[in-house]
């Protein structure tokens, strides 16, 4: 059976942190094109790219109210997977980013037909959030903290 890999965005592959507030509020009102044309790929949307390029089974999966702006700026660095693979937050939706993205999983599991445990066994999913590691991780599923990934490959780069 076939990976599955789910990458969460802000904090994970993408630098938007001048972007970030001190509220839900504060992200929405910074949420801007003109704003999100200055984020950054992290290190590890190198390694998501390459996923996707080497047709893996890549979805993106984050709490963010995704828009034109977001999916143009995956288009153009590459992190768009085929077929717009991309879970997101609806604008009304205020669950907290763990509860929201187990229920998302939940969701896809029904939609794709995949039993329950199988996505479990098969997933691996990227995501810097301390909420939603616990929550999943309590859940069984596979999850990696990309902070330390990035710092290391950010402080290799540096000495290059």
């Amino acid at each position: 059976m076939q990976t599955i890999f789910f990458f969460d965005l802000d904090g994970t592959v993408i630098d938007s942190s001048h972007r970030q507030g001190e509220t839900l509020d504060d992200w929405r009102r910074m949420n801007t094109p003109e704003n999100i044309r200055l984020d950054e790929p992290l290190p590890l949307a190198e390694n998501m790219r390459a996923a996707i390029q080497g047709g893996l089974d890549v979805n993106i999966l984050t709490s963010r109210v995704m828009g034109q702006a977001d999916l143009q700026w995956l288009i153009v660095h590459g992190l768009l997977p085929y077929g717009g693979k991309t879970i997101c937050r609806h604008e009304a939706d205020e669950r907290s980013a763990g509860t929201f993205k187990l229920s998302k999983l939940l969701s896809y599991s029904q939609k794709k037909r995949i039993r329950w445990d199988d996505l479990r066994r098969r997933s691996i999913i990227f995501d810097d959030d301390a909420d939603v590691q616990h929550t999943l991780r309590a859940q069984g599923f596979r999850v990696i903290d990309p902070e330390s990934f990035n710092t290391v490959e950010q402080l290799t780069r540096g000495q290059k």
